[in-house]
């Protein structure tokens, strides 16, 4: 395995210490923060291919971290670990720019299954070429999507749900694929957390009738060509 360094951002000393080992063990470089501030400062000593971070936290709050880190373009994968397990709760990580997130308390097994999901996708996002359907374009090179050559502003987690759904343009989609292929399987059937990303991106890619990204009834989700 190539070095791939990951922080692990937690205030909770023994759950930092069981993580920090088990990625260790797994060939994993770990560097540690106890805050939202010193991972900041971390961060900006050396940007980690990986970044797992507890919402809660002194200083700063994760959340907090996730979308300052964002908006300064910082495009690593960010593995968010928190307690609240409520919709709103999990939307809001994602919108704040979290990748994935794990609810605590969480098995090491599933740790290192979504950390390797993450990498793995963002290995897979350095040669993937750009796509396009319905005057829609994603870049997942740049994580970058346009709506009539105009670029628009997208969460970490809104982005992988439209270039699933450009990617698999001009097919009906079933709700558990999108959840397989962008959540990783997780998150259950009674979230409506993908029906809140769709409302989303309907808005931003100004789907005001709902003809782009079409609500298949009892299925799931059809992208239009165009």
């Amino acid at each position: 395995m190539s070095e791939v360094n990951i922080l692990i951002v937690e205030d909770d000393v023994t759950i930092a210490r069981f993580v920090e080992l088990e990625l260790g063990h797994a060939g994993y470089q770990v560097r540690k923060a106890a805050d939202g501030w010193a991972a900041l400062e971390e961060i900006r000593e050396q940007e980690p291919d990986l970044l797992i971070l507890d919402v809660m936290l002194p200083v700063i709050d994760g959340l907090e971290v996730a979308r300052r880190l964002r908006k300064e373009s910082k495009g690593f994968p960010i593995l968010m670990l928190t307690a609240r397990a409520d919709t709103q709760d999990v939307v809001s990580g994602f919108d704040a720019g979290a990748d994935d997130y794990l609810r605590k308390p969480f098995e090491i097994p599933e740790l290192l299954s979504r950390v390797r999901a993450l990498l793995k996708r963002t290995e897979h996002e350095r040669s993937a070429p750009s796509h396009s359907a319905s005057g829609v374009e994603v870049d997942p090179n740049s994580r970058r999507a346009l709506v009539g050559g105009e670029p628009i502003d997208l969460t970490a987690k809104e982005f992988d749900l439209l270039y699933y759904l450009i990617t698999n343009s001009g097919r009906v989609i079933s709700r558990d694929e999108i959840l397989k292929a962008v959540w990783g399987g997780q998150h259950a059937t009674d979230s409506n957390v993908i029906e809140v990303f769709v409302c989303h991106l309907r808005n931003k890619i100004g789907d005001k009738d709902n003809t782009t990204i079409q609500t298949i009834r009892g299925v799931g989700y059809f992208f239009a060509k165009g």
